[in-house]
């Protein structure tokens, strides 16, 4: 009787389930295949599957058992003899494989679902044979899997059992599966350590906004959210992603716009020890990025961050087409809206790309959410009306609004003399005598242009600071290390254009001093909004010069294309 090995190897090897024969004879790709040594790759596969089964047998009979019984009805191949030479016995009876099923599910899964499933599996070729290949996978489920993509395709079964099974609560209080996995509260505690949500911003009934949001992710609701920056903002969308990728292998894709706030999220879990989380940038090299590529495929990642320029390129595109998307989350979701002051076209392609992927299964498309501290109303109807238009989803808003109690905002008359000076004293009443700045903590200074940036840097360093510059001018390694230096605690202080606005996650700033006033007051919110991340009081100081206001307004008219400059660009093109 004849035997499918791609049928097998689900079963036998679920932490990596991609079926294929390793051509290596091929060194050339071009090179014609050759039968005799295809069918030596087969037989050796075929052998390497014999010893997974003969393995599993031994160490966990009931799974065996279960397999031989949900697969031996079926009358096509030679499955069944399979497992019965494996065995050495006839497929066990229905009620020897429901006890065993029971033990092996023990703590994985709902009881009360699995009764559901189990009662109809045992009864139904067809829904057993799925079943078979979820039982394979649950011995390996919590996040090092992924059912490969001809399963989910040839039998959509597998997937809504393990949703039914892992993601949907029952209405048992005392559940011993769903109150642990499907709380979000003691979720909250198992990843992050933290016995409660934030209490603020609070929702329209004085509990946690953020508990909210985190509950309507764990719901797959599409989503809006409105949040102060350190606002616990990241949680929000971590959770449940992590319960996500826990409870069915699925992966969360977040769209954010600085490759340094992507590596801050990733290092940041790395911290809590967690490693399901990867990111896609330019600041990878050839070798990171394989790994990065693979750890996706695999499904060893449950959480990848992406520029929106990823999504052109067909490495990335190629990877995650095999992965069941949870869930796409946009982080900064004002440069979505043509409205925002950092408007960026490529987040609207992922809309698209979205779009194009759930063409034909547009009931399997993952939930939407976005996230932002900035938005005005403009903003917050341009984004809803995108998603309506491109994918006809209704975001559900969730508007924490953008104040902070804990920063004390001042503003400081200066001449262009007079700044250098005063920053220098901001900087030794918050944090004493520069030689020594004992008090734990930084600050950031934020000035409109990079010669001004440098500057500055060069001044502070004068009087003793340890401080670096960071603007875009500046190499990829040089921003990646004075970066990982202010967040250690190596500077202290920092002075930056404001492409450092967005771009890190000090918990610890104490002073965000603006030398030059920002571009716009929603650039101002993002930027002074790096201060008091961890919820202690903290200074923002404006120092305001009546100059400044026409270099801003000349900064703005420069960075505006002409009707000249646009027909260049045509020329050009043509």
């Amino acid at each position: 009787p004849a035997v499918d090995t791609l049928e097998l190897s689900p079963l036998a090897f679920p932490a990596n389930p991609y079926h294929s024969l390793v051509k290596d004879y091929k060194l050339v790709r071009d090179t014609r295949n050759d039968p005799l040594k295809d069918a030596q790759l087969a037989l050796k596969l075929w052998e390497d599957q014999y010893a997974a089964f003969a393995a599993l047998n031994a160490a966990s009979p009931d799974e065996i058992a279960c397999h031989h019984f949900f697969l031996a009805r079926d009358s096509r191949g030679g499955v069944g003899s399979f497992f019965a030479k494996l065995r050495a016995a006839m497929p066990p009876k229905a009620g020897e494989v429901h006890a065993a099923v029971c033990r092996l599910a023990a703590g994985k899964v709902c009881p009360h679902h699995l009764a559901e499933i189990l009662a109809e599996a045992l009864v139904d070729a067809a829904v057993g044979r799925a079943f078979s290949y979820v039982l394979a996978w649950l011995r390996v489920s919590g996040g090092n899997s992924v059912l490969p993509p001809w399963v989910r395709l040839q039998y959509p079964a597998t997937t809504r059992q393990i949703e039914q099974l892992r993601a949907t609560s029952c209405a048992d209080p005392v559940c011993p599966y769903c109150t642990v996995h499907l709380d979000p509260r003691r979720e909250l505690e198992r990843y992050f350590g933290f016995s409660a949500f934030r209490p603020e911003p609070a929702n329209a009934m004085a509990g946690s906004l953020q508990e909210d949001i985190v509950g309507a992710g764990y719901q797959e609701e599409s989503l809006l959210a409105i949040l102060p920056t350190g606002g616990g903002k990241s949680i929000c969308y971590q959770l449940p992603a992590l319960s996500r990728h826990w409870r069915n292998g699925s992966l969360t894709v977040i769209v954010s716009p600085l490759q340094s706030l992507m590596k801050d999220q990733v290092d940041n879990l790395i911290r809590m020890g967690i490693y399901s989380a990867a990111t896609l940038n330019g600041l990878l090299t050839m070798p990171e990025r394989r790994d990065v590529l693979e750890k996706i495929r695999l499904g060893d990642a449950g959480i990848v961050l992406v520029s929106p320029e990823q999504f052109r390129n067909r490495a990335f595109v190629e990877a995650i087409r095999h992965r069941q998307v949870g869930a796409w989350v946009f982080d900064e979701a004002h440069c979505l809206s043509k409205w925002g002051n950092d408007f960026r076209p490529d987040y609207l392609y992922v809309s698209r790309f979205i779009r194009e992927r759930y063409a034909r299964m547009p009931d399997e498309r993952a939930p939407v959410s976005c996230y932002t501290a900035t938005a005005k109303r403009e903003v917050i109807e341009d984004i809803r009306s995108h998603f309506q238009d491109s994918l006809a989803i209704e975001l559900r808003v969730f508007d924490g609004g953008h104040e902070r109690q804990n920063l004390h905002y001042e503003v400081m008359a200066v001449t262009k003399p007079e700044k250098q000076p005063l920053i220098h004293r901001l900087l030794e009443k918050e944090f004493g005598d520069a030689g020594k700045a004992g008090r734990q903590g930084g600050a950031v200074v934020f000035a409109a242009r990079r010669k001004h940036v440098e500057e500055i840097s060069g001044f502070l360093r004068d009087m003793g600071w340890a401080c670096a510059h960071f603007h875009a001018g500046l190499d990829a390694g040089i921003k990646k290390d004075v970066q990982q230096a202010f967040i250690e605690g190596e500077l202290k202080v920092i002075v930056a254009t404001n492409a450092f606005g967005m771009g890190v996650d000090k918990a610890d700033v104490r002073l965000v001093i603006h030398a030059d006033i920002p571009g716009s007051l929603e650039n101002y919110l993002q930027e002074a909004g790096r201060a008091g991340r961890d919820r202690q009081d903290a200074r923002c100081v404006l120092l305001y010069d009546e100059e400044d206001v026409e270099e801003q307004f000349g900064v703005s008219s420069r960075s505006r294309l002409s009707r000249n400059d646009i027909a260049a660009i045509l020329r050009t093109l043509r």
